[in-house]
């Protein structure tokens, strides 16, 4: 299979290289300066900030001259502070979350309080991922590592006029470097560390003429597993820890000058993510039990792969007018394998399987503009996506008797749950054959240029998709969940059908194992129909005005509406789609001859049935809240106090709240002895903060040059800090009967360092660093595992499981330039 995989991804840089092939290149055509300068010459402070050019208003503009609120860093700022992926991105950029999940090989983006936790075939992101300007629709995109970038920039807010889907906390974009004709040059760089962590990359850009230009790129990285096997783990020897990490990139880019009015840029992307996904760990450990460990009966397993071709040409037959084309196809597959129930509960197994999964998507964009100096400026387009999605999802549970675990315990053998006669099995699967999507769209956006002080702008865009699922099922085998609690002697006639085939010892056809067959017949149950159309439309605008109260101060203030596409889910339930409007004023400033760079930015958001997802049960429910309130101030800076200083950081004062929420709280109907949808209530959470929100966060990094041998030495401090915050699944965050604060992360720190060197010729970089150094332990998600994964706890008994950040890591670090 990787000998196939690497022969397409072989055959694909030969075609781009012979001119034959057409996919997409990057949105922007980017430069950045270098980020610091040789302390035996140290240039003006002004001559060290990074002067990054963003397209997010599809015009090249720089960073401090662009009316948004986005954050941009360049490829030698991202590795300088250890940067791979957007998980590792995120106290960089204000109000910017990305928590772990196991079973999907994805992550959940948050921004300013806003998300999606819907990571399967069924839903959208709410942050929207884009590489290369190129809409990425699932949310295993935004684990891809970031290498050879021009640069990264997030934009934050509804993104809904000029960007393509369902960016209504904002958007990513990651921008490839782009080939060059002028001349031969290159990059390498190794990373070495803890826990065998291995990391190679390299670059080289070649001028194969005077109107073709050739980049390749790509990159290794890989690392052993966070989460030990405590005693009794059923795993064999060798098996990889969850958190292992396994990845690969590769990427060719060749840029053809066909005509001085009409240029081409075509990319081939791959990504091979092969390591041991996440897993759930206990949000509340026993004293004496290590944290980051469990008993694991089903060891990670992930091999999950994105190839995209993407194509950009631009065409500028005036100097009044430009045309550009953007186009790409991309096909991502995955399968793994998760062990659901983390060994929280010995004795019980739940195994998540994606069996297959193939999910493959299309655009077209087609994008006019005017000239960019003119006082009367406009931009439109027409987008086209579409996306078809193919998934077998599995679940296997099953139970051995509380005696038979305490045996095995006391003889120190691993935990071999195996059912036998009169104990618990079943199973689960959902068969996902053509899940759709099918959107267009057409923008538009004009600027006048009032007086040399002030621009107005206006925009629009109409979108029209179609949703649907022909032929979705969900087999419940038997039936799901009627569990078994321990303990239990009388069982009900529906929990004997879940048995084990009596008299046999063997598992009922109904825990389907892998790969196996489901039919009426073995399952003991027939399929769920998923089987849905769902058609709708929407507008969105924009509104903004822009005052240049000096050369390096910008004030703007914008009314700014978007939406997120309607969800489908398990038995073909639909909601309606996520509306909000957006009120925001800004202040961007480079003061005291650029010594002081500072952006403000604050922010009124108001939503409309606001969608959610919570998985009860192993089934995924979306649903809309009524509405909810986000409002707050970011700031980010950069302070330049001598030549040799540097003090960057940004703050965040957020308050995101529910309306007016009807829901019921599983966690405390359970602990109450409810159940939700019969005993438990409904209840209002009007009020509540929602997941994600602390009031405040910030981080502070400082950096001091030092004249070394004839280079300069950078020693540099990075300090996170995050107020309390609401972690839990779900929308009630206060408390549960007996698990005080298990749904929150109380306030922390986190520190990182570094030791980097430069020669004056910055030929090579050689540095040495530690992230995470107080290796402080930070719950970014929280379940409670007796409900997500149908565990067979005492009707009362809750366990709750967390995703948690990277423990300590260190290493060191050689890159260079040729």
């Amino acid at each position: 299979m990787n000998h196939l995989k690497m022969t397409k991804l072989a055959l694909a840089i030969a075609l781009l290289a012979s001119g034959g092939a057409f996919a997409q290149q990057a949105a922007t055509e980017a430069t950045a300066t270098a980020t610091a300068a040789p302390a035996s010459a140290a240039p003006a402070a002004a001559d060290s900030v990074d002067r990054i050019v963003v397209t997010a208003t599809r015009r090249n503009t720089f960073v401090q001259e662009t009316p948004l609120a986005i954050t941009a860093y360049s490829q030698d700022t991202l590795a300088n502070n250890q940067v791979k992926d957007l998980a590792s991105l995120t106290a960089m950029v204000p109000s910017l979350v990305v928590e772990q999940h196991g079973d999907s090989g994805g992550v959940h983006v948050y921004m300013r309080g806003v998300g999606s936790a819907n990571h399967t075939e069924l839903g959208d992101p709410a942050v929207a991922f884009y590489v290369d300007g190129i809409y990425s629709p699932r949310p295993q995109g935004a684990t891809a590592l970031m290498y050879d970038l021009s640069h990264v920039e997030v934009a934050r807010g509804p993104q809904g006029t000029l960007n393509g889907r369902n960016s209504t906390a904002g958007a990513v974009n990651l921008v490839s470097g782009a080939p060059s004709t002028d001349k031969f040059f290159g990059t390498a760089g190794m990373t070495v560390g803890d826990r065998h962590h291995l990391q190679t990359q390299a670059m080289v850009n070649i001028p194969l003429s005077d109107t073709l230009g050739l980049r390749i790129a790509a990159i290794k990285d890989s690392q052993d597993g966070t989460v030990a096997f405590r005693q009794g783990s059923n795993v064999l020897p060798g098996s990889k820890k969850y958190g292992a990490n396994d990845q690969m990139g590769v990427r060719a880019s060749l840029l053809w000058k066909i005509t001085p009015e009409l240029r081409g840029t075509f990319i081939a992307d791959y990504f091979h993510d092969q390591g041991a996904g996440n897993v759930y760990l206990a949000a509340e450990p026993k004293a004496g039990q290590e944290l980051r460990s469990a008993l694991i009966d089903t060891p990670g397993m992930l091999d999950q792969s994105i190839m995209t071709y993407k194509g950009r040409l631009n065409y500028k037959p005036t100097e009044s007018l430009d045309l550009t084309y953007l186009g790409s196809w991309s096909r991502y597959q995955r399968t793994n394998a998760n062990d659901a129930d983390a060994g929280v509960f010995p004795g019980f197994k739940s195994e998540n399987r994606t069996e297959w999964a193939k999910f493959d998507s299309y655009s077209h964009e087609l994008q006019a503009r005017s000239d960019n100096d003119a006082p009367f400026q406009w931009v439109g387009g027409l987008f086209v996506f579409g996306e078809k999605n193919k998934v077998r999802f599995d679940i296997d549970r099953s139970q051995i008797s509380q005696a038979t675990v305490a045996q095995d315990i006391a003889a120190g053998s691993v935990i071999f749950v195996q059912p036998t006669v009169g104990q618990y099995a079943s199973a689960m699967s959902f068969n996902q054959g053509n899940r759709q999507l099918k959107s267009n769209a057409a923008f538009a956006q004009i600027s006048q240029q009032l007086t040399e002080q002030i621009k107005l702008t206006g925009g629009a865009r109409y979108t029209k998709d179609h949703k649907f699922d022909i032929g979705g099922q969900n087999w419940a085998c038997p039936n799901w969940p009627a569990n078994v609690p321990l303990g239990t002697s009388v069982l009900t006639a529906d929990q004997i059908r879940q048995l084990v085939t009596p008299g046999s010892g063997l598992i009922n056809s109904h825990n389907i194992g892998p790969g196996g067959a489901v039919t009426a017949a073995g399952c003991g149950n027939t399929a769920g129909d998923n089987s849905a159309d769902l058609k709708y439309s929407q507008s969105t605008w924009l509104g903004r005005v822009e005052y240049k109260l000096a050369p390096q101060i910008l004030l703007f203030g914008s009314v700014t509406t978007g939406f997120h596409s309607p969800a489908i889910g398990d038995g073909g339930a639909t909601t309606k789609p996520e509306k909000l409007t957006s009120y925001e004023i800004g202040f961007k400033s480079d003061l005291f001859n650029r010594e002081l760079t500072l952006n403000l930015d604050a922010f009124w958001m108001k939503y409309k049935d606001k969608l959610e997802s919570q998985v009860v049960n192993s089934v995924l429910a979306n649903f809309n809240a009524a509405g909810a309130t986000v409002k707050g101030v970011e700031a980010e800076w950069t302070w330049r106090p001598t030549r040799l200083d540097r003090l960057t950081g940004n703050a965040t004062y957020l308050k995101a709240v529910y309306d007016d929420f009807l829901s019921c709280d599983v966690d405390a109907a359970r602990a109450n002895g409810q159940s939700c949808g019969s005993t438990a209530p409904l209840v209002n959470v009007g009020g509540a903060t929602m997941k994600h929100a602390p009031k405040f966060a910030t981080t502070i990094q400082y950096e001091h040059d030092f004249a070394l041998g004839g280079g300069q030495l950078t020693p540099r401090a990075s300090l996170h800090y995050e107020g309390d915050s609401f972690i839990g699944s779900g929308a009630f965050n206060g408390d549960v009967p007996g698990h005080a604060g298990v749904k929150r992360q109380d306030a922390y720190t986190t520190l990182d360092l570094s030791l980097r060197y430069q020669p004056t010729n910055k030929a090579y970089t050689a540095e040495l660093f530690v992230q995470n150094a107080t290796d402080k332990a930070v719950k970014l998600d929280v379940t409670e595992l007796c409900t997500d994964t149908g565990m067979p706890c005492q009707p009362t008994q809750q366990i709750y499981g967390a995703f948690y950040n990277q423990p300590r890591t260190f290493g060191a670090r050689v890159s260079m330039k040729f």
